[in-house]
């Protein structure tokens, strides 16, 4: 067995039809955990009537772009599988981690993080909020399919990919120190210390901080659906036009120079030359009206094949770690891309509204179940599932130095653990049951 299979909880292995790391991907494709973001947002709230992409569909688009890049490289190794020793090169591992990345996500995506993370970092003993650290936490603790271990007893392999910032969350921010288009390295963090046995584990024998292959490709997926398919979404929406970006091409060019400055190496004219391509390219291809056209959805698909195509061969082997590198280009071409979505749709009065409503129901339904916690961990009034993962909390050995006498920091971690495992639907809910707002029936409530 190579090391890459080995699992972090030591159970017999079956002799089946699926190896090690198969049975990693049907362990998350089946588990609630990621059943569930199919009601969480991708970038527009997922009760939009226009058909989006909600965290579960774009999650299912990078797993499969995670695959198609591995099976690239194999390609070009001549399909014999001869990748570099080390490399632990994997269609299965990569796409595993497609389908995990972003499993810890709460309701509301990022501004929900954000108002996590202002809670927690006001709590001693806690390192804030982090999406990819909680994901982490989620496959290792809190999903659960054994009675004798916690999380989903991934493989090594698996875990290490899906550590896309492999570090710890230090007692400062993470800082920078390479150049943002160097992909073996992240500048956030991507694990609590209440996880760090299990970081150790699946980090055995890396070097330092450099990510794996696998986790570089994951990464790169991720970039690739979130610039080609979301923009998709949002053309057809009406709120991007594609077919007339010269109108704005500057406005575009200093909205992203701003947003994107604070990388460390980023060159705005390279970034500038990549939007010259794009509004070239959109406005030479699409028609002026009607944008929702078949012709549109045509000449659309063959755009976005263009662009699957260019950032699939983007990446090349190395013959050392990490492995794996990006064509720099490519990479300010899906910052261009990505930048339309951030001018047009994020950084808008109508989307940012409804954020600040969104964060208010997740800041008060912290704020309500922490008091309740606080109060009563076995009340009643407290859901069933989140008691569940209070007591999981006072059992688990390797957080006693983080919660030990410290029931603050155990209740907050728990209120925090059971809002990213609800749907936006059920938190929205949840809060208006617990400000007495709620015309709905008290029979067959879904927290039972």
């Amino acid at each position: 067995m190579s090391k890459g299979t080995a699992r972090r909880h030591k159970v017999p292995e079956k002799k089946a039809y699926r190896d090690a790391y198969q049975r990693d991907r049907d362990r998350v494709l089946y588990s609630s955990a990621f059943r569930r973001l199919a009601g969480v947002t991708q970038v527009a709230a997922v009760s939009e009537q226009l058909v989006l992409h909600n965290r579960l569909t774009h999650s299912l688009k990078v797993a499969q772009m995670g695959r198609r890049l591995v099976q690239h490289l194999r390609a070009q190794q001549g399909g014999a599988g001869a990748f570099p020793p080390g490399s632990d090169l994997n269609e299965d591992v990569v796409e595993t981690a497609g389908l995990v990345h972003d499993i810890g996500h709460p309701p509301f995506g990022h501004v929900a993080e954000e108002i996590l993370d202002q809670r927690l970092a006001q709590i001693k003993g806690l390192e804030g909020f982090e999406g990819n650290a909680q994901s982490f936490r989620v496959v290792t603790k809190l999903a659960r399919r054994k009675m004798d271990h916690t999380g989903l007893n991934l493989t090594r392999a698996t875990l290490n990919a899906i550590l896309k910032y492999p570090r710890l969350k230090p007692r400062d921010s993470a800082k920078a120190t390479t150049s943002w288009t160097n992909l073996g390295y992240g500048d956030k963090w991507g694990a609590y210390q209440t996880e760090r046995k299990d970081f150790d584990w699946a980090r055995k024998s890396c070097r330092g901080e450099l990510r794996s292959a696998n986790a570089i490709l994951m990464d790169w997926a991720d970039d690739i659906s979130y610039a080609t398919h979301d923009l998709e979404d949002y053309f057809r929406a009406g709120l991007i036009p594609l077919h007339h970006l010269s109108v704005d091409e500057d406005r575009i060019f200093e909205h992203g120079r701003h947003r994107l400055r604070k990388l460390k190496g980023f060159n705005e004219y390279r970034f500038q030359e990549q939007i010259d391509v794009v509004v070239k390219e959109f406005g030479g291809s699409l028609q002026t009206q009607c944008w929702d056209t078949r012709e549109n959805r045509v000449q659309m698909n063959k755009i976005t094949s263009g662009h699957l195509t260019r950032f699939v061969e983007a990446i090349r082997l190395l013959d050392e770690p990490p492995y794996v590198e990006v064509d720099q280009d490519s990479q300010y071409r899906v910052a261009a891309l990505k930048e339309l979505t951030w001018f047009y749709v994020i950084d808008r009065p109508p989307l940012a509204i409804q954020q600040e409503g969104q964060k208010r129901i997740i800041g008060s339904l912290f704020d309500r179940l922490l008091t309740c916690l606080e109060k009563s961990p076995d009340s009643p009034k407290i859901p069933i599932q989140l008691r569940v993962i209070y007591r999981d909390i006072e059992c688990d050995d390797a957080a006693k130095g983080t919660f030990k006498e410290n029931k603050e920091a155990r209740c907050a971690r728990a209120v925090t653990d059971y809002i990213c495992l609800l749907t936006e639907a059920q938190a929205v809910d949840l809060g208006e049951r617990l400000a007495g707002r709620s015309q709905s029936s008290m029979f067959g409530t879904w927290f039972n």
